[in-house]
């Protein structure tokens, strides 16, 4: 597998962003090997909460959240998916699948960082990542977050009646633009997407890992994968996870924003069927659009830390 590294120097100067980087090795499953970043604060010995991030961000999003947990005693790490932010990028869109996103974010968490009781805070993809990550690994899992996010699912036992999705006429062509448009800038739609006005050097700090539309394959393939079509294979994959999940009883916090329009109601596709989601009700944070975590970092915070407070 051909890989991208974003020079470092790219990774100058990040508004509060002054994390050393770290990296765990894992397979590439092509008989070669690929670097995964994640930074941490906080105590080595705390016990430690992972933020795994979606689509168009990486780690930086966390930022202003690392310090919080790590003032509170708890290891605060913060991942870079494969093909994102620091972590290396396989240059073929085909390299890219969620089910290697699957074992990649496995590996590294229960594998090569060793992790037990770990708290998972999952954001948009990161969210179905996580969740099929951890399926069999729930030993390891002390709770879950699950922000602006989702799980959807196809029952592979249901005969489907229609192929296309509801809604994804407009998702497909979007899929096209951003698939044939070199000039797609993923972190100019992120800033637009906000319901705050992001300072330029935070927009900035999202741009820095993709000096140029070589090293964005990833992000765009992640646009590719969204579901428009009912025999998609991730369907039926999520679907055996939530099987799976079905046995999880620990703490589940939902916590969403209200002015989401990417996964609003994205609560629903786990509380109903995964016991520790199921009760307790979802907490919704005001002014929030899907990325809460530059609109309401101070509230996103204190609703983490108050979960986290009070399972411990």
């Amino acid at each position: 597998m051909k890989i991208r590294k974003t020079p470092d120097h790219c990774f100058d100067a990040l508004p509060e962003f002054d994390f050393a980087p770290n990296f765990v090795t894992l397979d590439d499953d092509e008989d070669g090997t690929l670097d995964m970043h994640y930074v941490e604060a906080g105590p080595a010995d705390g016990s430690p909460v992972v933020m795994v991030h979606g689509n168009p961000t990486w780690s930086f999003m966390w930022r202003k959240i690392l310090p919080r947990l790590a003032d509170a005693g708890y290891r605060a790490i913060a991942i870079d998916l494969i093909g994102m932010g620091r972590s290396d990028k396989p240059t073929r869109m085909k390299d890219y699948t969620i089910a290697r996103h699957e074992k990649w974010l496995r590996a590294a968490l229960f594998e090569k960082l060793n992790l037990t009781d770990v708290h998972l805070v999952l954001h948009d993809w990161g969210g179905i990542i996580g969740l099929r990550a951890m399926a069999d690994h729930q030993a390891h899992v002390a709770s879950v977050t699950f922000s602006n996010t989702g799980l959807p699912v196809r029952d592979p036992a249901m005969q489907i009646s229609q192929m296309a999705m509801p809604g994804s006429s407009f998702l497909r062509k979007f899929q096209l633009y951003v698939r044939f448009n070199l000039f797609w800038r993923h972190w100019k739609l992120l800033a637009a997407s906000c319901t705050t006005t992001l300072p330029d050097a935070v927009v900035a700090g999202y741009a820095a890992p993709y000096p140029n539309w070589r090293y964005l394959t990833g992000n765009r393939q992640f646009t590719q994968m969204l579901p428009t079509r009912f025999d998609n294979p991730m369907l039926v994959d999520n679907f055996r996870a939530r099987q799976k999940l079905a046995a999880f009883d620990k703490p589940f916090l939902c916590l969403f924003s209200d002015k989401d329009i990417v996964a609003p109601n994205g609560h629903t596709s786990v509380r109903p069927f995964i016991p520790g989601a199921a009760q307790r009700e979802p907490v919704i944070l005001k002014g929030g659009s899907h990325f809460l975590l530059e609109d309401t970092p101070a509230a996103y915070g204190d609703a983490l830390l108050e979960f986290l407070t009070e399972i411990s």
